[in-house]
């Protein structure tokens, strides 16, 4: 079995509650888990609701099984064991004793962030988990999904280098444009590095510029790391029942 640890982490609203729309697309907001102990404290009653059906995956139902199975029966006090067991586990964060609340704990793996928030004898949200999918999440905390005021890119037509200013229509040719489309790339990226600003940014950047800042193109989110497109999302975002 799979070890998990529960963590603590920043009680961030952005990251609890059910997220729908575009919101959910750039935080890569998978669902929302809830579970209770039922009347005799260790019944383990659970429901899910949908975020973003398309990301709810083979693999990620596959880890969030083995993450909650291992929080209900791994290790020697699995806190979601009885609602005495998540209580133990409650009580023993600082600060916590006059609190019927807890702030948010996390279990992060390689692929998906799980944010957990505790309510002991609250009835259907004693448990409370929120999943995302890492891909969107991590570069959203990091801040690469908004625009950066400028950054440099390479003209398609020509490989020559241009730079691009967020919410001005078009690009202003470089003074220090290389002769070769291959040197220009490599000004851009290095450049761009220094700067923070990721190939997703760039290619919304230079969607943006080309097509309008209000096009779904203009979304670093929409690019994987390497700048290429991501599949397009269902149209549907309201929150779905599975």
């Amino acid at each position: 079995m799979m070890m998990y640890k529960l963590s603590p982490a920043q009680d961030d609203r952005m990251l609890h509650g059910m997220l729908i729309g575009e919101v959910a697309e750039r935080r890569g907001a998978i669902g929302c888990f809830r579970a209770e102990f039922g009347r005799d404290g260790r019944e383990f009653i659970t429901k899910w609701a949908d975020n973003q059906k398309h990301l709810n995956t083979p693999a990620f139902k596959k880890e969030f099984e083995s993450v909650i199975n291992f929080l209900r029966d791994g290790g020697s006090e699995p806190p979601f064991a009885s609602r005495k067991s998540l209580e133990a586990f409650c009580y023993a964060i600082p600060d916590s004793e006059s609190s019927t609340h807890f702030g948010l704990h996390m279990v992060r793996t390689k692929g998906f962030s799980y944010y957990f928030h505790f309510e002991p004898n609250s009835g259907d949200r004693e448990i409370s988990c929120y999943a995302f999918d890492n891909r969107y999440l991590l570069p959203e905390l990091a801040g690469q999904h908004a625009l950066p005021d400028k950054c440099y890119s390479t003209l398609p037509s020509s490989g020559e280098l241009i730079l691009l200013t967020c919410g001005m229509n078009g690009y202003t040719l470089s003074d220090v444009s290389k002769p070769t489309p291959e040197e220009n790339r490599f000004f851009a990226d290095m450049s761009n590095k220094i700067h923070g600003v990721t190939r997703a940014q760039e290619e919304a950047m230079l969607a943006g510029s080309m097509f309008g800042w209000d096009v779904p193109a203009a979304r670093p989110w929409r690019y994987e790391p390497d700048g290429r497109p991501r599949p397009a999302p269902p149209k549907r975002s309201d929150p779905e029942r599975a």
